[in-house]
């Protein structure tokens, strides 16, 4: 290895140490959240280029410093529900979804049966009586009265 070669490789050399342990160990450790955090400034960069708005001009609109977007933009940022909402509304936009409840999610056998019939009659007593289920139910038999 001639000296220069040696030279230029040495002024390439970092006199500090590396954290890159420390860091893989933290992207596993958080990996779920960092992998979403990216593609949600992925999201947040097409917007800004879109609408030819700059980081500032997005900090300004949601009341942030530039160094704040800067970090949300790097993905590194574990973003809250408010600052999605404000950067969704500033920028008309929708990051995340939460998907409306619909019956057909409800899961079969999810629920526990109750084994008594209960009747009511006129907001004093509820009687409970014995069901149709079978002996071999799973299900107690509980004799009891419950007042409302």
């Amino acid at each position: 290895m001639t000296p220069e070669l040696s030279k230029n490789i040495k002024g390439l050399i970092s006199k500090k140490p590396s954290n890159w342990l420390k860091d893989a160990e933290f992207y596993e450790l958080n990996k779920d959240w960092l992998d979403k955090s990216a593609l949600i400034a992925v999201k947040i960069l097409s917007a800004l280029r879109i609408q030819s708005l700059s980081q500032k001009d997005l900090a300004e609109r949601i009341d942030v410093s530039p160094q704040y977007i800067n970090k949300v933009l790097k993905g590194k940022e574990n973003l809250s529900l408010s600052t999605i909402c404000k950067i969704e509304k500033s920028l008309s936009i929708s990051l995340i979804a939460v998907p409306s409840f619909q019956i057909s999610q409800v899961i079969e056998g999810s629920f526990e049966y109750f084994p008594y019939i209960i009747s009511r009659n006129n907001s004093q007593l509820f009687a409970s009586e014995k069901s149709e289920y079978d002996s071999n139910s799973n299900f107690s038999n509980l004799e009891e009265c419950i007042v409302a």
